[in-house]
């Protein structure tokens, strides 16, 4: 039975993750994140100038300045009670103070570090257009990523080794929207059979072969990396779970003598600020070797 202890409780049901793609304009949240995504800051300042210039033009001057006037005058007093310690600070809701991420084995069990390997896969794409999201057939690709990422959280496929993703978007040099999501699966393998296997991303990949004269303008990439066991590690020092500490594994429960114990999902965020999860060897499950403190001397997280 293993002794080691995750930090955050367990989950009767997959958590989701705090922020995933979205399909574009389906929520009030979605079609925030669409514009976003789509215009630069210049274009949203340039916007917000006129729209307050035509609320000057139609509009009493005091009854079109103070909204905005109130707006910014209630964030700056929540910033500074904020940094002064009155209030709470919201940044460090669920924040942990040193920890690592050790993925557990096939049946939820932590057998120490270094003894799993994980595979990771980057899933990308680009926007080369003008109107961004906006573009011609952009929205239907957005809703087949969003569909893929549904069909790999719902219950029904639970073992197929995926274990989390984490969804991330800059504005490339040239001004075009990029967008990768980084996940998480037991195995190099685990990804093979969900690409060939799955019917969402099949018929995903049929409607890019069948629509690919029409979307020079989108760009679709992937890297793929598998880690052997002892040959990857993590650590996170102030941060909430994110990347691989966001991840989940599903825990099989069992029948006992007089009741049973439920399936569960379990975080692989476990406490690295004493013992061998303290060094990166350590974290690898490498003995024998310098440690970090043999280099820099002993942490404050020690």
């Amino acid at each position: 039975m293993s002794t080691i202890i995750p930090l955050i409780p367990p989950y009767k049901k997959r958590p989701l993750p705090e922020e995933k793609p979205k399909s574009l304009g389906t929520t009030l949240e979605g079609y925030y994140g669409t514009i976003v995504m789509t215009f630069t800051f210049r274009t949203t300042i340039l916007v917000g100038a006129v729209l307050q210039s035509l609320l000057v033009l139609f509009l009493p001057t005091t009854l079109a300045i103070t909204p905005a006037i109130v707006a910014l005058g209630i964030h700056f007093i929540d910033a500074v009670l904020v940094a002064k310690g009155d209030r709470p600070n919201p940044y460090l809701e669920n924040k942990l103070k040193k920890v690592t991420a050790m993925v557990p084995d096939a049946d939820g069990e932590f057998r120490g570090p270094g003894k799993e390997k994980v595979a990771v896969l980057l899933l990308g794409a680009k926007c080369n257009h003008p109107m961004g999201a906006f573009a011609p057939k952009f929205d239907d690709f957005s809703q087949w990523l969003t569909a893929m990422i549904k069909g790999l959280e719902d219950p029904k496929s639970q073992e197929n080794g995926f274990l989390g993703i984490s969804p991330w978007n800059r504005t490339a040099p040239n001004g075009g929207t990029e967008i990768v999501t980084i996940s998480y699966w037991r195995s190099l393998q685990d990804v093979h059979n969900y690409a060939h296997s799955d019917e969402v991303h099949k018929k995903a990949w049929k409607w890019w072969e069948d629509n690919v004269a029409d979307l020079e303008h989108i760009g679709i990439m992937h890297e793929v990396f598998e880690a052997p066991a002892g040959m990857w590690e993590g650590i996170y020092i102030n941060f909430q779970p994110m990347l691989l500490g966001a991840t989940t594994f599903l825990k099989k429960g069992d029948t006992m003598i007089g009741g049973s114990v439920d399936d569960a999902w379990i975080s692989p965020l476990v406490d690295a600020r004493k013992g061998r999860l303290r060094t990166s060897n350590g974290r690898r499950g490498q003995t024998g070797k310098m440690s970090d403190e043999d280099v820099f001397g002993k942490n404050a997280y020690a």
